[in-house]
């Protein structure tokens, strides 16, 4: 019996240490643990430079002549969208930016796939006296689709289609081309490529055929080009930054004329080559 009552005893005092030790926390406030607030979401922030740029280039392709011209330039991006008056007019990316309203489908590390709209001026046929006679080729909107594969390296090939969507008589054109590009000093990009573009008998007829009207105001021979290859170029761009605000844009040159447009009367100059420079403000 006094066994029993010494276990009892002390069973019975850690019953009660228990249930005061349980009563004493039940007192205490509770600390509460924030939640892990979720992360924001990504901004997209507009990105633009505005500036000038100049060319010295063939009055039309095929041309033996040359024109200067001066043009303000214009370049915004608000998320997967850019709109541009010139090609290559970019700021601190590495694109490749062609004009228009564009919109990047497809924008991975390695691939890109983009359709823009953009406005084609056609030609006039007051641009050279060559062309005296042949009328306009009129102002159109073109749907233009690209796609560009990056490959190890400073390595990438891409190609385009290029449609003319109200049908005014500019027919459809492409390319297919690769270009390096490499930093050569903390500031200055630059970028060597060639390609080579060809055209539908529509675009060949619009830019290089000679219909039976046109001869006869003209005096060239009818010439009516099929579908087939129009040049072959090489270029060499330039993207400096003189500082956080500024940019120096450059470029150069050369193409050689294939297939149809070799045989056209318009045609006095196989080879063509043409530089460029612009200067613009980002923002």
């Amino acid at each position: 019996m006094p066994l029993r009552s010494s276990v009892s005893r002390s069973l019975a005092l850690l019953l009660m240490t228990m249930a005061a030790m349980s009563a004493s926390r039940s007192q205490e406030p509770e600390t509460q643990v924030p939640p892990v607030p979720p992360p924001p979401p990504p901004k997209t922030e507009w990105e633009g430079a505005i500036g000038v740029t100049a060319s010295y280039r063939p009055e039309y392709s095929g041309a033996d002549k040359q024109i200067s011209k001066l043009s303000p330039a214009l370049f915004l991006r608000y998320g997967r969208f850019t709109i541009t008056n010139a090609s290559g007019f970019v700021t601190r990316r590495a694109d490749d930016v062609v004009r228009g309203l564009g919109i990047d489908m497809i924008r991975s590390e390695r691939v890109r796939v983009n359709i823009a709209l953009r406005v084609d001026q056609g030609r006039s046929e007051d641009t050279s006296t060559a062309l005296a006679g042949m009328g306009d080729v009129q102002m159109t909107i073109r749907a233009r689709t690209s796609a560009s594969w990056r490959l190890d390296g400073p390595w990438r090939l891409g190609g385009s289609w290029s449609i003319d969507l109200l049908g005014h008589g500019g027919g459809s054109f492409g390319d297919v081309g690769g270009a390096w590009e490499q930093r050569v000093a903390p500031d200055t990009v630059v970028t060597i490529g060639s390609g080579v573009s060809f055209g539908n008998r529509r675009y060949m007829q619009s830019y290089y055929g000679v219909s039976d009207e046109q001869a006869v105001r003209t005096g060239y021979p009818v010439y009516e080009p099929r579908f087939g290859l129009r040049d072959v170029a090489a270029y060499i761009n330039m993207r400096h930054d003189i500082n956080a605000d500024w940019i120096l844009l450059s470029g150069a040159n050369i193409t050689r004329l294939l297939g149809p447009p070799l045989d056209s009367p318009l045609t006095t100059n196989h080879k063509g080559w043409g530089v460029s420079a612009g200067i613009a403000r980002r923002f």
